[in-house]
């Protein structure tokens, strides 16, 4: 994993913000979702490479290599495996969620289950998430058993739409795959002098980083979340975390043991509520469980996270 630093922006991740109303509405059954059709044809494969994608993703052994085929996205090395699936992924499918090109890989594992990766997690979508990249898989997706292929379809009617992804399973039932839409973009809080960045990546993986980068040692922790509680209307979004792995990062300019830093296992868990404000930019955050000070707070009160971050602090 690699950070790089580029201009703050406050665009929000505008793609996939229009999936939301959508999301909010579905019913238990997928194939009930409103207004979806579909190309039903399923189609896997052991590799996939859109000529409008920067990536091509392969199977290697069971495994999934990465490629950057523009050599233009900031990666340590021009390949490079997804991290932390669980278990033998045995096809592919890319397609896209949104009403822009926002890229998700789908993987079939060996027993019927999915899991997802976002390209947006891997320097394609800088201004949103400051090029942080993450090679972490989602996990499984929760609901989907017995896959067998995936298809791109359309959800919505004349007035408003957008296309997504359905995973099909034997029976020929449609499932839609959900991303985790907000917030879209890196958020920070300050608390004692240190600073707190939250990235939240469409594929429901996240990364937390405490300290300052530029002059101190900070801790980048890895981790996927699920959801408990996703309000799209009243802006309020409850998810549960579990971190997987901790990278202790030297200050900048150390080169040589930024590049030796190494994952350490961590078991850090728990959840927590973001509640939109000002008009989508700003978030309340309030601990629901786990440590109350992991996100830079007192217990029992909720902290504010920005897309602002502040260079110079008291």
């Amino acid at each position: 994993m690699k950070t790089k630093t580029f201009p703050l922006t406050l665009a929000l991740f505008l793609g996939l913000l229009t999936v939301a109303p959508a999301c909010a509405r579905k019913s238990a059954n997928a194939q009930e979702t409103a207004g979806a059709s579909a190309d039903t044809t399923q189609r896997i494969a052991q590799a996939v490479d859109r000529q409008e994608d920067p990536i091509r993703a392969e199977i290697v052994d069971g495994r999934v290599r990465l490629t950057d085929k523009t050599n233009e996205l900031g990666w340590p090395t021009p390949s490079h495996f997804v991290e932390g699936l669980t278990g033998r992924c045995v096809g592919l499918f890319v397609g896209d969620i949104g009403q822009d090109t926002c890229p998700f890989l789908c993987m079939l594992m060996d027993d019927g289950g999915v899991e997802i990766f976002s390209y947006q997690s891997l320097g394609t979508a800088p201004h949103a998430y400051h090029s942080c990249l993450s090679y972490t898989s989602s996990g499984r997706l929760p609901g989907l058993k017995d896959i067998v292929g995936f298809c791109n379809g359309t959800v919505g009617d004349e007035f408003a739409s957008y296309v997504t992804i359905f995973a099909i399973d034997r029976e020929g039932r449609k499932h839609e795959i959900e991303p985790c839409v907000y917030p879209g973009q890196a958020l920070y809080h300050y608390y004692e002098n240190d600073e707190y960045r939250l990235l939240i990546y469409p594929d429901w993986t996240l990364e937390f980083t405490t300290g300052w980068v530029e002059s101190e040692l900070a801790y980048t922790y890895i981790g996927r979340l699920r959801p408990i509680k996703m309000d799209y209307e009243n802006g309020i979004f409850e998810y549960r975390y579990t971190m997987l792995t901790r990278y202790d990062y030297p200050p900048v300019g150390d080169e040589e043991a930024y590049e030796k830093a190494k994952p350490v296992p961590t078991t850090e868990s728990g959840s927590f509520r973001l509640t939109r404000k000002n008009d989508e930019a700003d978030y309340e955050l309030t601990i629901l469980s786990g440590d109350p000070k992991f996100f830079g707070g007192e217990p029992g009160h909720p902290v504010r996270y920005s897309p602002a971050r502040n260079l110079v602090t008291d």
